[in-house]
């Protein structure tokens, strides 16, 4: 269903935005886990590039910090530190619905890295590469700056049996070139 409406969307043109444009990206986000052991819900810092190759169809290469979300035993004492990043690459398909707005979906890769510390000298790591997603809607200030909200799905961070999972919503601030 993403991608049907990527590529509706890839086939619809729009008069106020350009052909073959670079922009940047940069943003925070609210993360969610899942199937993490009790790991807090830490907060994502991101930047990106992307490349404009019609009015509605881009590409975008992004990398995602999540913040450190740290477990504690309070009985024990024992604490164990997560931290995640992510590398993601999607085409970017958008709908215009006015001259400033549109709503924006995304659909590519993600190659997640996790890697957990603890305070008694254990540490260990995985990665795995899941689907990425992103659905969202963009407001263009003017023809160089725009403003993000976007819902975004990294789907599994590391290949255990039943593994955890990242989804985030916040802002991104986009500066067209």
């Amino acid at each position: 269903m993403i991608a049907i409406a990527a590529l509706s969307a890839a086939l619809t043109t729009s008069a106020f935005a350009a052909d073959n444009t670079a922009y940047s990206t940069v943003g925070l986000s609210s993360a969610t886990y899942k199937n993490t052991g009790g790991f807090p819900n830490p907060g994502k810092f991101d930047f990106g590039l992307g490349y404009s190759f019609s009015p509605t169809l881009a590409a975008e290469l992004s990398y995602h910090i999540f913040g450190d979300s740290t477990l504690i035993d309070a009985t024990t004492g024992a604490s164990a530190t997560a931290s995640v990043s992510s590398l993601t690459a999607a085409v970017v398909g958008s709908y215009p619905i006015s001259e400033q707005m549109s709503l924006l979906g995304k659909i590519g890769f993600a190659s997640n890295k996790v890697d957990i510390t603890s305070n008694f000298g254990v540490s260990a790591s995985d990665s795995k590469t899941s689907l990425y997603y992103a659905l969202g809607g963009e407001y263009n200030i003017n023809q160089k700056y725009a403003v993000r909200a976007q819902y975004e799905d990294f789907g599994d961070l590391d290949s255990g049996t039943n593994p955890a999972s990242a989804t985030a919503f916040g802002i991104s601030a986009v500066v067209k070139f």
